[in-house]
């Protein structure tokens, strides 16, 4: 029996070798499958421990030891994007209701004068990660303690050289080749280098090793209170309580900034300050987090803000902080603009009301002050302006402030006229602008800047005061806008008993207008303050205007005569003193004007454009020119002038308007009848058509044979022409056509032959049509003026016809006769005879 027993202990046994052999031939071909990749798992790492000595030795001969020892690290998730939230400055509560309120106003109706304040410090989290990855590049404390999913490198070299990359397994261990497993969960980092290194060189004799960490482990914990984004997350192991706030998108509104609490197991192990990290860059208390931690936002506590002139104003929140000293330190000190005696602090009362307090921050007892939730501490700015200076402007090269100093003079500011004025400068006027105290009322003050330069001991070297501004003008700039300022100020000033100090001067002067009234001021001041007489101005005359209140019940208005002449001359009992409202009024010189010229072409001896003197004549002008040449055509001659231009375009535009004003009517009333011809209005608006394009042109009928035959030998003569600017003549070379126009079959131009009449040109026509009315038939002569046919007046021969004369056979105005006023059609039509006549001549200008 006991034999029998003994026999199948070792049947199992061999079986169970067996099995063994088995078992280790198909792990040793798993591993030589997976070799080309050189990694293995924890599992395969876990099989291949299970192996005896032998097999593994047999393994290792298969796959190489470096092959072995060679495990890549899998490849890290790159880290991702931190991107900008939405801006959440418009959600944001400015305050809480523990906080400063410094957007509302003293008063309701009074303007707040400072800026909105933002909560200090959320800014911070204004960019966060979208998603969150565990950071690869984050520095490894050697405090870290190791578990398990960290990944451990380990490079060996001395005898034999290898790489390892071993996980921390859930047991906390890590499996090395030819060591076995080894211990290293809770370890810290440093102390897991010593203990591997401690067993390197002893187990594996003449090896060294760096040891270091690569991918390490993710945790997961708990981030809620108020963010943005409370909930569970997974981390990094190396993350700190500021990595994870970022991870949830920072702390919300109404979240504290200072008192951050980080939980582990149920009890607070440490809270965290942010304003520590964003003041003073201090991390101390930002520690890393574990497995399982809770970080807790609490509601924000008491605030108080600080605006005005302070490096970081913001609305803060108090933690150890209790009076203005140490709210200052938070805000970051006063600024070199600030005002520290004029301070107020914005407070809620006990009974709920808002109030003021003044503080002067200035005295450190002050600054003892305690501060209460909810106050807000205004520091004020210095004034704006600015004291002990003199300003120069105007035509200088370098306006701007200038330091004063007791007795400084208007010389001692403006040096050199070539050094610091501009080309061109009035030096006979310049002013200064000077607050009178206590009041700050206006007062200005002219000198003659030449002759302070030139002679610093004269009077107009005036000695400045501070705050006064020189005002320098070019002698040919508009001075207007910088006058019209200061007169804008003086008039402000005008009170019942004490006038407007300024005064006017108009007419013939290089720069009329308003101007200050000095103390005393004469005309030869106000001429010389307007840049002077002008080229055209009358030098022996002018005229002043004066207004005066008579006992308070009326103005009464007188003109004196001003003896300018004298004035100029330096005769000071001419040059009387000005009054305010003064108006001084320079005359031009009679008879100036500037010369018109005017415009001759054509057949004469010397054609162009020839200035004409006031009253000159057209027979003057005709000798000018040299007279005519032997080709030319003077009963033709063309005379153009724009003001009759002016004029035929209004006519024509009145006939415009009136002839649809009748089409309109007659439209309407044949729309009413039946059976309503209106072929004939079809007609009417072609001619209307027709007078819209007509350009005018302006012409005066003259005749020049007879005007020069009567002012030969200097005679005078009715036909001459007075001579206006603009004018322009044409004398056309000797024309031999006569021109037959409107209703005719052929209109053209004919060669004029001798004896013929008017009948055998429009024969030479193809006779006139039938629309025709040949009783109203007219002649246009060459010289532009007009001979009617015989039903108008009686007496017209028709065989006077000339060279250059036109023939117009008018429409039947009976074809219109739904047209009332016919005479409009008359009109049109002799106004585009006219036009046709003359056009050829027109365009030679």
């Amino acid at each position: 029996m006991i034999s029998h027993i003994t026999k199948m202990r070792m049947t199992i046994n061999q079986q169970s070798g067996l099995v063994l052999r088995l078992v280790g031939i198909i792990l040793m071909l798993c591993l030589v499958t997976i070799s080309a990749a050189q990694t293995f798992t924890a599992e395969q790492m876990q099989r291949f421990e299970q192996l005896t000595p032998e097999q593994q030795a047999r393994v290792m001969d298969v796959i190489g030891q470096e092959k072995i020892g060679r495990v890549e690290e899998p490849a890290l998730e790159e880290p991702r994007l931190v991107m900008p939230l939405p801006s959440v400055s418009d959600d944001r509560p400015e305050t809480d209701q523990n906080s400063t309120n410094v957007t509302n106003a003293v008063d309701d109706e009074t303007e707040n004068p400072w800026p909105p304040l933002k909560p200090f410090g959320y800014d911070l989290f204004a960019g966060v990660p979208t998603t969150f990855a565990p950071a690869t590049d984050i520095p490894i404390d050697v405090d870290y303690v190791l578990g398990p999913g960290d990944t451990v490198k380990i490079q060996l070299f001395g005898k034999s050289n290898a790489e390892y990359s071993l996980v921390v397994s859930r047991e906390g261990r890590l499996h090395f080749p030819k060591l076995g497993p080894i211990s290293v969960a809770g370890m810290t980092f440093r102390e897991m280098q010593t203990v591997l290194k401690t067993q390197i060189e002893k187990q594996m004799i003449g090896e060294q090793a760096v040891i270091t960490l690569g991918a390490l482990r993710s945790i997961r914990v708990f981030i809620l209170g108020d963010v943005n984004q409370p909930g569970s997350y997974t981390v990094s192991a190396l993350s700190t309580m500021t990595n994870a706030l970022f991870v949830s998108g920072g702390v919300n509104a109404i979240g504290s900034l200072r008192h951050i609490q980080l939980k582990r197991r149920g009890k607070v192990v440490t809270r965290l300050d942010l304003y520590d990290l964003l003041l003073h860059g201090d991390t101390g208390n930002d520690v890393r987090l574990q497995p399982g931690d809770v970080i807790f936002v609490p509601p924000l506590r008491r605030t108080v803000g600080v605006a005005g002139e302070v490096r970081r104003p913001a609305i803060y929140e108090l933690k150890h902080e209790r009076n203005i000293q140490q709210l200052l330190e938070l805000s970051g000190g006063l600024l070199p603009t600030a005002y520290p005696q004029a301070s107020q602090i914005d407070r809620i009362n006990a009974r709920g009301e808002r109030t003021l307090v003044d503080v002067d921050l200035s005295d450190k007892s002050v600054l003892a002050t305690k501060v209460q939730a909810g106050d807000t501490l205004h520091v004020f700015s210095i004034l704006e302006k600015m004291e002990d200076i003199v300003l120069l402007s105007g035509h200088v090269n370098r306006p701007g402030g200038y330091q004063w100093h007791p007795g400084m003079r208007l010389s001692d500011l403006v040096h050199s006229i070539k050094d610091d004025l501009l080309p061109r400068p009035d030096l006979g006027y310049a002013l200064i602008r000077r607050e009178l105290m206590p009041d700050q009322r206006i007062d200005i003050l002219s000198v003659r800047l030449g002759q302070a330069l030139q002679h610093p001991q004269s009077k107009d070297n005036i000695q400045l005061q501070s705050r006064d501004e020189v005002i320098v003008f070019g002698a040919s700039e508009d001075r207007r806008e910088a006058v019209d300022e200061l007169v804008e100020l003086l008039e402000q000033q005008a009170s019942f008993r004490q006038p407007a100090r300024t005064v006017r001067i108009g007419g013939v002067v290089r720069h009329p207008g308003n101007y200050p009234l000095e103390t005393p001021m004469k005309v030869s001041d106000l001429v010389r303050a307007g840049g002077g007489l002008a080229e055209a101005a009358y030098a022996l005359g002018a005229e002043l205007t004066r207004y005066a209140v008579i006992d308070g019940s009326y103005r009464e208005i007188a003109h004196v005569d001003v003896d300018l002449a004298r004035i100029l001359k330096g005769e000071n009992d001419a040059d009387f003193v000005l009054q305010p409202h003064d108006v001084l009024s320079i005359k031009r010189l009679p008879e100036w004007a500037t010369a018109g010229t005017v415009e001759i072409r054509g057949e004469v001896r010397f054609p162009g454009t020839y200035p004409i003197a006031r009253g000159e004549q057209l027979s003057k002008l005709l000798e000018r020119a040299g007279g005519f040449t032997d080709m030319a055509f003077p009963q033709g001659a063309v005379f153009l002038r724009e003001e009759l231009r002016k004029r035929e375009r209004q006519r024509i535009d009145e006939m415009s308007r009136r002839l649809e004003s009748d089409l309109a009517a007659v439209s309407l009333k044949l729309a009413q009848e039946k059976d309503g011809n209106t072929g004939s209005l079809d007609v009417v608006r072609e001619l209307g058509e027709q007078l819209r394009s007509i350009e005018p042109i302006g012409r005066l009928v003259i005749n020049l044979p007879k005007l020069v035959k009567d002012t030969r030998d200097g005679r005078r003569s009715d036909y001459d022409v007075t001579l206006a600017d603009g004018d322009r003549l044409y004398i056309p070379p000797i024309t031999q056509e006569v021109t037959v126009t409107g209703e005719v079959f052929y209109p053209t131009s004919h060669l004029y032959a001798k004896g013929l009449d008017r009948d055998r040109y429009i024969n030479m026509s193809g006779g006139a049509t039938s629309k025709a009315d040949t009783r109203r038939t007219y002649v246009i002569r060459a010289d532009g003026s007009v001979e009617a046919g015989k039903s108008w007046y009686q007496g017209m021969s028709g065989s006077n016809i000339k060279p250059g004369d036109t023939i117009v056979v008018p429409l039947d105005v009976e074809s219109v006769r739904p047209i009332t006023m016919w005479t409009n059609v008359s009109q049109i039509i002799y106004q585009l005879a006219i036009t046709a006549a003359s056009a050829n001549a027109i365009g030679i200008f």
